[in-house]
């Protein structure tokens, strides 16, 4: 079945983008459509699912996506179809932030480890920073916007789906099956998804629910009604992956698409409603929060020695950064950097609890691999991302379908720096590649805003409400729009 879907994907991913190219009812072209097929097929079908030893380099279909775009991207460029675009500060922080991580991995031993410090630097940072220039240089229009949401969302759908199958051991309908059948048993139990990994599956799930979401000012009731059985269920994805920080993201990020463009009356309603919810559900979610059986394989007991885990996590990245406070231990050597430290008869800590795991922490696993340099570099990135998106949101000049990616992209960072304080979110490729996608189309929006702009979108074609027809929509989502945008 699994050769049967190796030979059946790719071609249909063709057609696809064949069928793209000759019907002009699908307002998509054909880079957006490649690089959101990256974002989707190395999520469910990637290196898990499917890999061929090709030299060096393990071939997987994602690669191969990504392969085809940027075949394509240097053939419009070549033949004068494509411009390079103009750079700005958003590129130089991410150029300077991967030359920085590239300089830091070739100066230490990259070959340690059967290689892991040169993959960890390809596939998890160099790959995903290719999706980035692909989704920041290639002229993207409104339809591709709306299609962008249309297929996330509904991939939102199916992880919500595997997430609650999971929990339910309903391991028969869980698709792909290495999802149940791998060698990696970690989080086993929880809703890990393709990803195999509950807090990935979290902030996709967020992502998801986001872009569900974007259609709300659009459709009639019947519609958002809709629209809010998708969000319980997406909702209930994410309950599924019992992770907290996974639920303090979702309900930060949601909290952003809804108190960003509501009005000052909808807050209060919000702010009410929430108390409310939060009254009556936390005599039943109170003892559950802090320790409970999550992991198949592993008792309440182990779950709450996690907590003591974190503070042993943190002497050791104290100790590693001490002793190299510039550029660290080195990119990806943190597993053998830090076997001197958990050894210590000094610490008066039992740090040789630590000795299995990776830092828990993005920004720690940072400082120690690639020292203030790297940890700076990264913020950098982060930074100037979140401000491009709080100006794209800001910027009342533009259609309401960019705006609302500003606020896809402010979802991401948000969820990248709270699951970041308990999670090393950053060796999981797709999370890097989810954010560096979106970054891109925000930073082509901010380029190109002129295109964007409410005087560039044709007018409605749907009729005006008639005035006594109430309808609940928040104020600053009164546009409307259609697929003939």
């Amino acid at each position: 079945m699994d050769l049967i879907l190796v030979i059946l994907i790719p071609f249909l991913i063709v057609c696809g983008c064949a069928w793209y190219r000759i019907n002009p009812k699908i307002p998509m072209s054909t880079m957006p459509a490649l690089l959101l097929g990256v974002v989707i097929v190395g999520s469910v079908f990637g290196h898990d699912f499917f890999h061929a030893p090709f030299g060096p380099i393990p071939v997987t279909l994602d690669r191969l996506l990504l392969l085809t775009a940027i075949a394509m991207f240097g053939w419009r460029w070549l033949t004068g179809r494509e411009d390079l675009p103009n750079f700005n500060s958003i590129d130089l922080a991410i150029l300077v932030w991967i030359v920085s991580l590239t300089l830091n991995t070739l100066s230490h031993d990259w070959r340690a480890m059967d290689k892991t410090p040169l993959s960890r630097l390809l596939f998890f940072n160099l790959l995903p920073v290719t999706v980035y220039f692909l989704a920041r240089s290639y002229k993207t229009k409104i339809g591709d916007l709306r299609v962008i949401t249309v297929a996330l969302g509904g991939f939102g759908i199916y992880l919500a789906f595997i997430a609650l199958a999971e929990i339910s051991e309903l391991y028969a309908v869980i698709f792909p099956r290495y999802i149940v059948t791998a060698e990696e048993t970690e989080f086993f139990g929880r809703g890990r998804g393709p990803f195999l990994n509950p807090v990935s599956n979290g902030i996709f799930l967020s992502v998801c629910l986001c872009c569900c979401w974007t259609w709300w000012p659009r459709i009639n009731r019947i519609g958002k009604f809709g629209l809010i059985l998708a969000g319980g269920f997406l909702a209930s994805g994410c309950f599924a992956t019992l992770t907290r920080s996974v639920w303090l993201g979702f309900i930060v990020g949601a909290g952003i698409f809804t108190w960003l463009p509501a009005s000052r009356k909808q807050r209060g309603t919000l702010i009410l409603v929430t108390t409310v919810v939060a009254i009556f559900a936390f005599p039943f979610v109170s003892n559950k929060i802090w320790a409970f059986k999550r992991d198949k394989y592993v008792s309440v007991a182990d779950m709450e020695q996690s907590a003591v885990l974190r503070e042993l996590f943190l002497t050791i990245a104290v100790d590693m950064f001490q002793d190299r406070p510039l550029l660290g231990c080195g990119f990806g050597q943190y597993t053998i950097a830090k076997r001197p430290y958990i050894q210590s008869p000094h610490s008066g800590q039992p740090l040789a609890l630590a000795k299995p795991f990776y830092q828990h922490n993005v920004f720690l696993a940072h400082l120690v691999e690639t020292g203030l340099v790297g940890l700076i570099t990264l913020l950098w990135v982060l930074a100037v991302v979140a401000y491009a998106s709080w100006s794209l949101w800001r910027d009342q000049s533009l259609d309401l379908w960019p705006r609302q990616f500003g606020l896809l992209s402010l979802v991401v960072i948000a969820h990248y720096f709270i699951s970041g304080m308990f999670h090393d979110v950053s060796i999981v490729p797709m999370n890097q590649t989810l954010f560096f996608f979106l970054a891109g189309i925000v930073n082509n929006i901010k380029s190109n805003g002129q295109a964007f702009s409410k005087s560039q979108s044709p007018p409605p074609n749907n009729p005006p409400a008639p005035a006594d027809q109430l309808d609940f929509e928040l104020q600053s989502f009164s546009e409307k729009a259609t697929f003939s945008q």
